[in-house]
């Protein structure tokens, strides 16, 4: 029993580092002040306290192949990541769903087809997220509204909706950027 309270640390610390996330703004806009800006802040915070080995990827710098390519690289490198969007037209932004068009098509070539890795979806949208959810469960044919959700190239997605984007108080983002900085602390 003492010979594993003593390993168990080391142990620990062996998972921390193994543990590599990558924090996606799928926002198209990269300006700092975008909300998804700040909710990748928060959470890139949150994993870094924790320990963990962080990168950040922004759509919106994505502006050559060579920076595409080193996004790809960097989804390979992952073990986990976590995609902070605002929902448009019922679907992430187009450049966001390309790029994990083309992450699913480069698997496929290699032979791997869709990743185990676990991806974690932060959804940011106009409409009331309670309002959404009840719309994703209701009998109307809203099933295209749940598979457009989901990004392409990952069997493992967790989704959260974070609603009325453009109306919520100040205190409110507040919670959401500490709940993304727990979030960070504990997913990491």
């Amino acid at each position: 029993m003492q010979l594993l309270e003593k390993i168990k640390p080391l142990w620990a610390g062996r998972q921390a580092q193994e543990r590599r996330i990558l924090v996606v703004n799928g926002h198209p806009d990269p300006a700092p002040e975008r909300f998804c800006s700040a909710l990748c802040d928060a959470y890139e915070e949150g994993a870094h306290r924790a320990g963990r080995i962080v990168r950040r990827l922004t759509i919106g710098l994505l502006i050559n192949v060579e920076a595409r390519n080193a996004a790809l690289e960097d989804m390979r490198w992952a073990t986990q990541l976590i995609v902070v969007y605002p929902l448009w037209l019922d679907q992430p932004p187009a450049q966001l769903r390309d790029l994990f068009e083309d992450y699913l098509a480069s698997n496929q070539r290699d032979g791997d087809g869709v990743s185990e890795q676990p991806v974690h979806l932060v959804i940011t949208m106009d409409m009331p997220a309670f309002l959404y959810r009840a719309m994703l469960q209701c009998e109307i044919d809203v099933k295209g509204l749940a598979r457009g959700l989901t990004l392409p190239g990952f069997r493992r997605q967790h989704q959260d909706f974070i609603g009325s984007i453009a109306s919520i108080t100040p205190e409110q983002r507040g919670r959401w950027l500490r709940t993304m900085r727990q979030t960070g602390l504990r997913d990491a």
